[in-house]
């Protein structure tokens, strides 16, 4: 099955140590894959996409996770469940990233 047709495991398919936060905590970001860190600076999802479905859109539309160093606060919220403030969160982190 190419990478493109797999689905991806949503938050409350994983077992609860296997979810980004826990996987952090335990190993440190280094083993975390783009979705997984992406995840912990979103944060939460809402009624229709958990986090990591969200994390998913994301590096779906920028076409990677370095793709999002482009992005502005406008392109953010085009995707669902990333509102003005999370928004504004995210280019924020992309600015801190750019600068490093």
């Amino acid at each position: 099955m190419s990478k493109e047709c797999q689905k991806l495991p949503s938050l409350k398919d994983l077992a609860p140590e296997d979810r980004p936060q826990e996987r952090l905590e335990r190993l440190g970001p280094s083993p975390l894959t783009d979705r997984e860190l992406l995840a912990m600076l979103v944060r939460s999802g809402n009624a229709k996409m958990d986090v990591l479905a969200i994390a998913d859109e994301l590096i779906k539309q920028a076409g990677s996770l370095a793709g999002l160093l482009r992005w502005d606060v406008s392109d953010f919220q085009r995707i669902k469940g990333i509102g003005k403030v999370k928004a504004l969160q995210l280019s924020t982190q992309v600015e801190i990233a750019k600068r490093m």
